[in-house]
C-alpha cells in the first residue's frame, strides 16, 4: 500500500527547497498537487523545463504533514 503522506512530503520537501525541476508529462501524485493549488510550475525562458514552485496552501500543507 502506498504511503500518500510520506510520498507527498518527499515531493513538496524537494520541490520546497528549490532543487525540483520538470519536463514532460507529470506523475499522478505531482498532477493531483498542481491541480489542489499546492504547487504551481512556472515556465523556464527555454521552455525546456518547468520551476515548481509551492504555493501558500502547499507551505501549510507540507507543514502539516511533519506532524
Amino acid at each position: 500500500m502506498i504511503d500518500h503522506r510520506m510520498t507527498h512530503r518527499c515531493l513538496l520537501a524537494d520541490i520546497a527547497s528549490g532543487e525540483d525541476l520538470q519536463s514532460g508529462k507529470p506523475s499522478q501524485t505531482l498532477q493531483t498537487l498542481l491541480l489542489i493549488g499546492f504547487v504551481t510550475r512556472q515556465p523556464n525562458p527555454h521552455r525546456t523545463f518547468y520551476h515548481l514552485a509551492l504555493t501558500e496552501a502547499g507551505h501549510r500543507y507540507l507543514a502539516g504533514l511533519w506532524h
